[in-house]
């Protein structure tokens, strides 16, 4: 923390002078009300709350706390929560002047003291007011603490905001709001908040987003009341304008691209309409909720929250996009039932327009890290609720973003919840700007086993027979050479190996064979239907959602992206497959996961062919050591299922406001509590 200049100290240490700036204070807070024509709206709900002799707590971000003792004008016995530093012992001694106590502390520093305080005045039916941001931020994102004193309580949070057509916003953390006279002031309250007292970790959090939002989408109306608009929309409006022109004038070339892609088999002749946002699939009646997966590693991960949706509500329509034909293959076949897949538009404003237009979503959710300006901003722009699920960035992304922050900042606050793969992603998101960020945990771990044909498996098992087998599996250019080199080491001490490859995208299958053959190993292709035989020594597995038929088959597995600086792909898929887990040094993707199977013995790091082969090779020497860690690696694979129960909790306000849950169609497991009782879920 900054150290308070010298005229600061002797300011806090002077009883007379911290006196005068109190006076002074109050005088202003005074003189702007009287000079301001001020309107009210929803004045009538702390009048009912009193009458009906209930307490309650009063809610306002710190950075719109000046004008707050105007709106009370005394109108029941009121205690503000105040910080115990410096600024704090200064506002105290301000707001004494409107005849409001103040409890020393806050919602997350020194709390019991003041929890112990607070919860006596409000059974004494005395009201407390509470900034959710304070003392020192995050700006306007609300810790639990008020959400677990109205717990307390059982009392409701009320929140109230103010705005002036003349402000200063301030450069300070809180960007506080100084109010101007001689102009227009408006006062807001919103609805009270009722917390149920029986609450768990899901439901607290589930609250204190209501609450955040709540207070955020008042902020945002009291500023459009008197003709402002937040600061930080202002300024972010330059570069997203600009990148919207750009992109505009691109158009003919992206058209060019496409069709080279085509060309390339990148993307499905028959589909690339859907690209330029024209369908000929009509959207379905009712609340339709819009999930973008990028590619095959996001929409996999995905599979089971899809699911779980259409069985506990049905009458939620899905739409799932995803920008690569590997995906779109590998959902054909596996999404669930009455959910319609599409491909992403490109990021065109016309094409995003006739993408919106037509599915006209009731709710977004992104998945992971793919973030398109356009079509971020304009679904943003039409007030469609937006989520971001699995988060992740990496550290060269964030870099990048860093360098753009009149883009990246828009677009992180544009969605009303971002939830991360851990707590390093969270920080990361929200040093870019995203407000309610939480970790959760990773939607990969909650996937479940990938599937396999038993016929094929049988015919598969019955070809390799008893050799020996190890598969190196989503391999990247330059893997195969070295699973390649590995193969050419192990044959030796085990005569009749045969290894597996599964590319990443099979579209590489020609060009693999052509070099693995050049190498002098002989490879049959399954693209092809070319069966094992004996003289087989590399089979290339490249086909599209066929990963849990090999994974059975190989009982070894070395995760692919490892070893070519992609980051890995996600080593759940093999460990819970009974395979021992092998990968590179960059797991970046999956850093988690890796770490977990490392802690827990199911996993080993290898750094190149050499020391790729000495790995497989102790494994196939020792199956008691195979069996072990894969039995590890399965046991950890395990923990992570709560993952997707975790994240429908935290979602559920949105998913509750386009359809409950239908009792008939609930899990067994325990239903999660119900965190407010208010109607509007979203606000």
């Amino acid at each position: 923390m900054k150290a308070p200049s010298r005229w600061g100290r002797h300011l806090f240490h002077s009883e007379g002078l911290r006196r005068l700036l109190c006076w002074v204070i109050q005088l202003y807070i005074r003189f702007v009300y009287r000079t301001n024509r001020w309107s009210v709206e929803g004045g009538d709900i702390p009048l009912r709350l009193r009458q009906q002799g209930r307490p309650f707590i009063l809610a306002f971000w710190h950075g719109r706390l000046l004008m707050i003792p105007m709106v009370w004008q005394r109108l029941a016995p009121m205690h503000m929560l105040i910080s115990s530093h410096r600024d704090g012992r200064i506002i105290a001694d301000a707001v004494t002047y409107f005849g409001v106590n103040s409890i020393a502390g806050s919602t997350r520093r020194g709390g019991m003291t003041a929890l112990r305080i607070m919860l006596k005045q409000l059974a004494a039916g005395d009201c407390v007011g509470i900034t959710p941001d304070g003392p020192r931020g995050p700006a306007m994102h609300a810790s639990t603490g008020i959400v677990n004193a109205a717990r307390l309580a059982r009392v409701p949070i009320v929140p109230v905001t103010f705005a002036t057509s003349g402000r200063w916003v301030l450069s300070t953390w809180d960007r506080f709001h100084l109010a101007l006279p001689f102009g227009r002031g408006v006062f807001v309250w919103g609805e009270p908040i009722e917390v149920e007292p029986e609450l768990d970790e899901a439901g607290v959090e589930h609250a204190r987003l209501l609450v955040e939002n709540r207070m955020n989408e008042m902020a945002e109306h009291a500023d459009r009341r008197v003709g402002r608009s937040s600061g930080d929309r202002r300024q972010s409006t330059v570069l997203p304008a600009l990148y919207r022109a750009l992109t505009a004038a691109l158009t003919p070339f992206v058209r060019l691209f496409l069709k080279r892609r085509q060309y390339r088999g990148k993307e499905d002749r028959a589909r690339v309409g859907e690209r330029l946002g024209i369908t000929g699939v009509r959207r379905p009646p009712g609340p339709l909720v819009w999930l973008h997966a990028a590619s095959v590693g996001e929409a996999a991960s995905v599979l089971a929250l899809m699911q779980r949706i259409v069985e506990e509500r049905p009458r939620i329509g899905i739409v799932a996009t995803t920008g690569t034909v590997a995906a779109a293959r590998l959902l054909e076949t596996r999404l669930p039932e009455g959910v319609i897949h599409q491909f992403v538009p490109v990021d065109l404003p016309h094409p995003v327009e006739r993408f919106l237009d037509h599915w006209r979503p009731d709710l977004a959710i992104w998945v992971e890290s793919e973030l398109w300006p356009n079509l971020v901003l304009e679904t943003h722009r039409r007030g469609i609720p937006m989520l971001l699920l699995n988060a992740r960035l990496s550290e060269r992304s964030v870099t990048r973003w860093r360098a753009l922050p009149g883009l990246i900042r828009p677009m992180l606050q544009a969605f009303a919840l971002c939830l991360a793969q851990d707590e390093i992603q969270a920080e990361r998101l929200s040093r870019l700007g995203a407000r309610a960020v939480a970790s959760v945990g990773d939607l990969k771990t909650a996937a479940e086993p990938l599937a396999a044909d038993p016929a094929a498996l049988d015919k598969l098992r019955h070809q390799i027979g008893a050799r020996p087998v190890w598969l190196a599996a989503s391999t990247h250019p330059g893997e195969e050479e070295i699973a390649a080199a590995a193969h050419r080491s192990i044959v030796r001490s085990h005569p009749g190996l045969l290894t597996i490859i599964a590319p990443r995208h099979p579209v590489r299958g020609e060009a693999i064979t052509k070099v693995l053959e050049a190498s002098g190993l002989r490879v049959a292709r399954r693209a092809r239907s070319e069966p094992i035989t004996r003289e087989t020594d590399v089979y290339l597995a490249d086909t599209l959602g066929e990963l849990g038929l090999f994974f059975r088959l190989s009982g070894i597995a070395l995760i692919g992206g490892s070893l070519a600086g992609k980051g890995g792909h996600n080593p759940f898929e093999a460990a819970r497959l009974d395979c021992a887990v092998l990968h590179g040094p960059d797991m970046a993707n999956c850093a988690a996961m890796a770490d977990a199977l490392a802690a827990a013995g199911a996993s080993e790091t290898v750094r190149d062919a050499e020391t790729l082969a000495r790995a497989v090779m102790r494994l196939l020497d020792d199956p008691q050591l195979r069996h072990a860690r894969a039995a590890n690696a399965r046991q950890v694979a395990a923990v992570g299922s709560a993952a997707l129960d975790t994240v429908l909790d935290r979602i559920a306000p949105w998913l509750d406001a386009l359809g409950p849950i239908e009792a008939a169609k609930m899990p067994s497991a325990t239903p999660r509590a119900v965190a407010v009782r208010h109607a509007d879920a979203r606000a």
